[in-house]
């Protein structure tokens, strides 16, 4: 039997697409910014607070993916199906911003167009594109590829074995810690975090949701009648490990410091990640049900855009980085802060027009269900 559609989950990826642009918008201030000056601290917690972003998206991966396709049958059509649908709705918009933000980056770094247009045909570039890294937040949509290669293999298994899906959670966290230890340990791939192995206690964690999603809501909605210690519980572990991760990044800016168990900060971020993914869904049911209106239905057109914010965000920073403040303490504040709502509002505004009125936007965007009235 084919499962309800989710509502609330268009305010989530709202939510998690604004955490995204923060860490983008405040990460060359916290690179840059002097650590005495006094508004050090209060870009670091920006920066350091919505570092869930891109775990949460994975976290919601798997529970959308599981929550579709754990009750179907996996029948060679439907995995078929699902491969032409899937990869093509992310792959080709990959390719396409891996080749725009490549052929970008080098026409920068020489000044010549035909330099930049020659680069796309190298092999370092057929390089960087096999392992996300033509730009710097292409990583995750590399990620993604990977998990839905994996994922009719993974609910296969499930359906053969299905007292698995009952333990997804601790397999997805060990999974991902003998990955870092091997990592670590022996083969210290330095791209790390381009492998999905290292995001599998998020994904399999939303899988988890998503499989046993009618007996979870009752925990997700934040009413006087569900608020128990075990919400209690996961809102202080939140804010202890945040609060730890700005400590640690902090130490570590502010004196120079550096701590030589690098699983330290692993550990407090996958703490941090997994709770405000869950904390996430419930302040989203919240907003749904309560928020007025206008203010949910801007929340979740911004969640069906995410994906082409997601892609095209980085593009607008890197044409607002070269406004040049001079030495104006205010005016590089303003210009600081600036920057996240320059990039949310102008690449809202794109991929809404390009969603509504380009037929072939899905190339660069992806599917985006936003048609003209009648």
């Amino acid at each position: 039997m084919k499962r309800g559609h989710i509502h609330e989950l268009n305010v989530t990826r709202a939510l998690a697409i604004i955490a995204v642009l923060l860490i983008h918008s405040t990460s060359s201030t916290v690179t840059n910014l002097d650590s005495d000056s006094n508004f050090f601290l209060f870009y670091v917690v920006l920066n350091i607070a919505s570092k869930f972003a891109v775990p949460a998206f994975i976290f919601l991966s798997g529970l959308v993916l599981f929550y579709n396709y754990m009750n179907k049958a996996m029948t060679k059509e439907t995995i078929l199906t699902f491969y032409r649908k899937r990869l093509a709705q992310i792959a080709v918009p990959y390719l396409f911003f891996s080749v725009f933000y490549y052929m970008i980056t080098s026409y920068m770094i020489s000044g010549s167009a035909k330099t930049a247009i020659m680069s796309i045909f190298t092999i370092e570039f057929l390089n960087r594109l096999l392992i996300g890294k033509a730009y710097t937040h292409l990583y995750f949509i590399f990620i993604m590829i990977q998990f839905y290669i994996m994922l009719p293999f993974i609910l296969i298994l499930l359906k053969k074995v299905p007292r698995l899906s009952r333990h997804l959670i601790w397999i997805g966290f060990v999974i991902q810690w003998i990955f870092i230890y091997v990592n670590a340990t022996y083969w210290q791939y330095p791209y790390k975090g381009s492998i999905s192995l290292s995001y599998m206690f998020f994904f399999l964690t939303g899988a988890f949701i998503g499989i046993y999603y009618e007996k979870c809501i009752q925990f997700l909605k934040l009413t006087k009648q569900s608020i128990h210690m075990w919400v209690i519980g996961l809102w202080g572990l939140w804010i202890a490990a945040t609060a730890y991760n700005i400590y640690l990044y902090y130490y570590v800016f502010a004196d120079q410091i550096y701590l030589t168990n690098s699983k330290i900060y692993e550990l407090v971020w996958e703490i941090q990640s997994i709770t405000a993914s869950i904390i996430l869904l419930q302040v989203s049911y919240w907003i749904y049900h309560t928020w007025n209106k206008r203010m949910v239905h801007s929340l979740d057109m911004l969640g069906i855009l995410s994906f082409g914010v997601f892609l095209f965000h980085p593009f607008l920073l890197l044409i607002y980085r070269k406004i040049d403040v001079g030495g104006n303490i205010l005016m590089f504040h303003v210009w600081s802060l600036g920057g996240f709502v320059f990039s949310l509002v102008v690449s809202w505004i794109v991929v809404y027009i390009a969603g509504r009125y380009f037929k072939y936007h899905w190339i660069a965007f992806g599917p985006i269900p936003v048609k003209p009235k009648k």
